[in-house]
């Protein structure tokens, strides 16, 4: 995907757990759209455009951000914050 961009996203969000390599050791529980359209170029050079919903949704949400700085801990707060061992122990 080249130059992705969000082009709509619902009104509708859902907050759950994310965590990333680039903070390891950490989660965050964050809102995040339920649906979204996206555009971005192939390697070919082909536009396209795509309707995203669910996990690849927050998947592309989250990747999106790093490409403009932002990690998903900007994005949740504080008191959604736990450590690896923490999530292990909430999610068992």
């Amino acid at each position: 995907m080249l130059n992705p961009e969000l082009i709509w996203s619902s009104k509708e969000t859902e907050k759950d757990w994310e965590g990333c390599l680039s903070i390891p050791g950490m989660r965050a529980k964050v809102s995040r759209h339920k649906k979204i359209e996206v555009r971005y170029t192939t390697i070919d050079g082909h536009e396209v455009k795509s309707h995203l919903e669910g996990f690849i949704a927050r998947i592309f949400q989250h990747e999106l951000d790093h490409l403009n700085g932002i990690v998903f801990l900007d994005r949740a707060e504080k008191h959604d914050y736990a450590t690896e061992a923490e999530f292990m122990k909430i999610i068992s």
